[in-house]
């Protein structure tokens, strides 16, 4: 019998998926364990494995859509299974409730009581009605949602639709768009609702893309932080001398082994140290208690191509330069590759974000929830300070504390700093 296989819940926050890529077609054979397709979700794109043995009968949701979480985007089942009809079309009695974006075919009669109750599908809003939602037009989500921004009525692609089943998929709606035939929209998409009104409508000259699951996740706990958590910010400038003489000496020694520490490794070492040593800044904000981290769990801002993504290096009070630089570079690599795994991503208790080398001198970041803190690093530069009353050239570093004031308070904030900039300018702590 065939088996379902859901949109897996592959990141905390997830609220759906897009099949970024099907690495089995159907008619191939799958092991349980096998990689059948890759994933986009709001933070990363991630592997889906197979649960069962079998052959991939069919494939319900296509390249390039998306599906609700738990909706079956395709069937494993015994070589020259019969695809059932019901599930393949999405429609019909069946075990598993209907896709949310396929209503049902007008005339299907209702289930008697022996029949699993489905529940009603409500009416569509307007401006999907004009868009052929509601009266029987397969298509998926966004070329829905595309097709609703653009006044283009899917009824008029009916049976032109590349997907499985001749079902519309986001492709067919922008070539539709590109080729202006009738019905289509005679200007630009709208912009998404409520961003029009507060800007500048879309020129001729604008290009309008929509936005990756990832990087409406970062917009969507962006904004949720600054508009829900006190921040407050606390600056330090730190002398960087001694500790790039330590990391000179290090590489130095590390040459015929190819690795390198990197000034982010210092400051990631450095931060959990100072964690661990201010336990009270080292907490959590919940529904009115405090969640105590034992250990320093350290996420490390990665800026990819088109969006961020914040791998999490684990208990990093207990690891060496050595390894927090080789585990760094590893989670950089793949998180650039899209291939970190879900606990990768999850658990950090601070987060350290570095845009030194792109040459900016300071900035201050937003705390990234359910942390109490995010350390934004700037780059070091030489400058004139005055020590034993004489003037010096130093190489200055400047970091900003972003604190949810909510778990701790402006002392513990500056504790923890005054801790950091300690063990950077007495870098052999950071050995100890």
């Amino acid at each position: 019998m065939a088996v379902e296989v859901p949109m897996p819940r592959l990141s905390d926050t997830m609220e759906q998926g897009t099949v970024a890529r099907w690495v089995k077609q159907e008619g191939d054979r799958v092991v349980a364990g096998d990689v059948i397709a890759e994933i986009d979700t709001d933070k990363a794109t991630m592997e889906l494995t197979a649960y069962e043995d079998g052959v991939l009968l069919k494939i319900l949701v296509g390249e390039g859509e998306s599906a609700e979480l738990g909706t079956p985007i395709a069937l494993i089942g015994a070589e020259g299974e019969e695809v059932p009809e019901t599930t393949a079309g999405g429609n019909g009695p069946s075990q598993t409730a209907p896709r949310d974006d396929e209503p049902d075919e007008p005339g299907e009669p209702e289930p008697d009581g022996d029949e699993p109750t489905r529940p009603e599908e409500p009416e569509p809003p307007a401006q999907e009605a004009d868009a052929g939602v509601g009266d029987g037009v397969r298509a998926s989500p966004i070329a829905r949602r595309i097709a609703a921004e653009s006044g283009l009525d899917l009824r008029e692609l009916a049976g032109e639709g590349s997907g499985p089943d001749g079902r519309i998929v986001k492709v067919d709606v922008e070539r539709a768009l590109e080729q202006g035939g009738a019905g289509r929209a005679a200007s630009k998409p709208a912009i998404a609702e409520g961003t029009a009104s507060r800007g500048r409508p879309p020129s001729d000259d604008d290009e309008i893309v929509e936005a990756t699951p990832m990087l409406r996740a970062v917009a969507r706990r962006m904004s949720e932080s600054k508009a829900n958590v006190p921040h407050f910010y606390l600056d330090a400038e730190i002398d960087m001398g001694r500790a790039l003489e330590l990391r000179e000496e290090l590489n130095q020694a590390l040459a015929d082994d190819g690795e390198k520490i990197s000034i982010n490794d210092l400051v990631v070492r450095a931060a959990a140290l100072a964690l661990v040593e201010n336990p009270k800044f080292h907490r959590s904000w919940h529904d009115g208690t405090f969640v105590l981290h034992k250990s320093a769990h350290v996420g490390i801002a990665v800026a990819l191509d088109d969006g961020l993504i914040v791998p999490v290096l684990r208990s990093v009070e207990q690891k060496s330069l050595r390894e927090i630089a080789r585990e760094s570079r590893d989670l950089a690599e793949r998180a650039r590759a899209g291939k970190l795994k879900q606990a990768e991503i999850e658990g950090g208790t601070f987060t350290v974000s570095n845009l030194g080398m792109f040459g900016i001198p300071s900035f201050s970041a937003v705390v990234n929830l359910p942390e109490p803190g995010i350390l934004a690093v700037g780059a070091t530069i030489k400058r004139a300070v005055v020590s034993d009353d004489a003037v010096q050239i130093r190489p200055i570093m400047t970091v900003t504390l972003s604190v949810d004031h909510r778990a701790t308070s402006g002392a513990e904030g500056a504790r923890l700093l005054a801790s950091i900039k300690r063990l950077l300018e007495q870098p052999v702590l950071l050995l100890a």
